[in-house]
């Protein structure tokens, strides 16, 4: 049981590191789509499918920086007020580290921050089809990473309860 515990945790881990590495590479595009963009008017990211189907249009919308949240509230010159995909960078990359762990406050830590990540997502899928009226396939794309990290994260931590609980009831009968 203990081997096939272990094969599944460095599977869960794996799909974690995995998915946080798609998740950084996004971000990195993002900030670089944004900053781009911001200095030459003229430029077209590969995701500027047409008009409705722009990451461009996202990106340099008020939204994409500080999630629309941090200029209004901190303002505009806060040095929060970042870019969206900066903010992804630092998270993907802090999921990715603690997704190594088998911890299972850590594990719990990791679920409640990709559980956020996924509230979050929400919130920018709402804003960008219902306020932007837009479609951004890197966003989208975003959002589904989130998604099967949460899936995975939740599966990995149920694997570290059960197995604690195992070691728990083997060290009774000793």
């Amino acid at each position: 049981m203990s081997s096939s515990c272990s094969t599944c945790k460095c599977s869960y881990t794996a799909g974690l590191v995995g998915l946080s590495l798609a998740g950084f590479l996004l971000s990195l595009y993002t900030s670089y789509v944004e900053i781009r963009a911001e200095r030459d008017n003229s430029y077209e990211a590969m995701c500027d499918i047409s008009e409705r189907i722009s990451c461009t249009k996202v990106f340099t919308s008020p939204y994409g920086r500080g999630f629309g949240l941090v200029g209004p509230l901190l303002g505009h010159d806060s040095p929060l007020n970042i870019p969206n995909g900066f903010f992804g960078i630092f998270y993907y990359f802090l999921v990715a580290g603690l997704s190594f762990s088998n911890n299972i406050r850590i594990s719990r830590l990791t679920t409640y921050l990709i559980g956020l990540s996924n509230v979050l997502s929400v919130y920018l899928a709402y804003l960008l089809y219902f306020v932007l009226e837009d479609l951004c396939i890197v966003c989208v794309s975003t959002y589904a990473v989130n998604l099967i990290s949460l899936i995975l994260a939740v599966q990995k931590g149920h694997i570290l309860v059960r197995e604690e609980q195992v070691l728990r009831v083997m060290q009774k009968d000793r």
